[in-house]
């Protein structure tokens, strides 16, 4: 895929955005309705996965091991500050008692920013390599920080402004399974609209989809001012489509839409200890049976544990936290 390809990503994104965000609010952050519509990706029925009562991930990470379900983390220090930095008032969707949250109830930040992102992908030899400026390409963001009139305000301030950053990185355009998985940092791959994917849990190692909240494109501001999203999203090119390529993992494994060639929705019972299976896709044109990661609309949601190996730099280093 080259330069070209990326524009016309951009095109039919933007040709998508009445769509996606058809309810949104204007860049001021006022809106009418700030709960997510019923017509998203993360809300519409489904025989296998029940939106209104998903599985909390709160405090699932192993360090010894990759296990299904869990993130195979390199740094278990990454989720255990005693001081919560996002959402520091648990929403009413979410119930602690049934280790549940109701997606369908969870409000969204407001906003519909458009920004100049730029993101294209090459292939030269063996290497796939990225290059934009880490803001979306051709779908909108929320207002960061979030808006004093918005309902968001009241349980997660976001007060972090989206900046324009360098991203440049180059995964293997033939990736190989290693002889063990490799265990995850923060970031986890890039999706097609050239936005980071990100792990699936808090600095508190709670449920990030859970606690935390997105705007309507999935994404939110984090330290550095890099947007980032933690799980699928309506904006993703494909992601509605059977068996699609939606981004990379930092491996160079795929990153797949959540339903298989059947067009049945997977859910991680489905999937192996890193998130992904094994079946024919299209890849680089071509038709091939080869491993693959899937968004899934329950925990771990994304990439856990890496079946190839990862590279060791991409996206622009995050400022440091406060110690917990």
């Amino acid at each position: 895929m080259i330069r070209g390809l990326a524009r016309r990503f951009g095109a039919a994104l933007a040709l998508g955005v009445v769509a996606v965000c058809g309810a949104c609010s204007n860049a001021d952050g006022t809106a009418a309705d700030s709960s997510i519509g019923s017509d998203t990706i993360w809300n519409q029925s489904s025989r296998t996965v029940d939106p209104t009562a998903l599985p909390l991930g709160n405090g699932k990470y192993v360090t010894d091991e990759p296990r299904r379900g869990y993130v195979f983390t390199c740094d278990a220090r990454a989720f255990t500050f005693r001081t919560i930095i996002g959402a520091r008032v648990t929403g009413p969707w979410v119930h602690e008692s049934t280790a549940t949250f109701d997606r369908t109830a969870k409000l969204s930040i407001q906003g519909n920013v458009l920004h100049d992102g730029s993101f294209t992908i090459s292939v030269a030899g063996d290497e796939r390599s990225f290059q934009g400026n880490g803001l979306p390409l051709g779908v909108p963001t929320g207002v960061f920080p979030v808006q004093t009139t918005d309902p968001a305000y009241e349980y997660d301030q976001a007060p972090i402004e989206i900046e324009e950053q360098p991203v440049a990185f180059s995964v293997p355009r033939s990736p190989a399974v290693a002889a063990t998985p490799s265990c995850t940092g923060l970031d986890v791959g890039i999706t097609l609209d050239g936005v980071e994917l990100s792990g699936p849990l808090d600095s508190s190692g709670r449920d990030e989809i859970a606690y935390e909240l997105q705007d309507r494109c999935g994404g939110v501001s984090q330290p550095g001012g890099l947007y980032h999203r933690h799980s699928l999203s309506d904006c993703l090119p494909h992601i509605k489509e059977d068996n699609a390529l939606v981004g990379y993992a930092l491996d160079g494994f795929g990153i797949f839409s959540p339903f298989d060639a059947n067009g049945v929705e997977l859910r991680t019972a489905d999937l192996d200890e890193c998130h992904g299976t094994t079946s024919p896709v299209m890849w680089d044109g071509e038709m091939v049976t080869m491993y693959h990661y899937v968004l899934t609309r329950d925990f771990p949601y994304t990439v856990s544990c890496f079946k190839g190996t990862p590279v060791s730099r991409s996206f622009p280093a995050r400022p440091a936290p406060p110690m917990p």
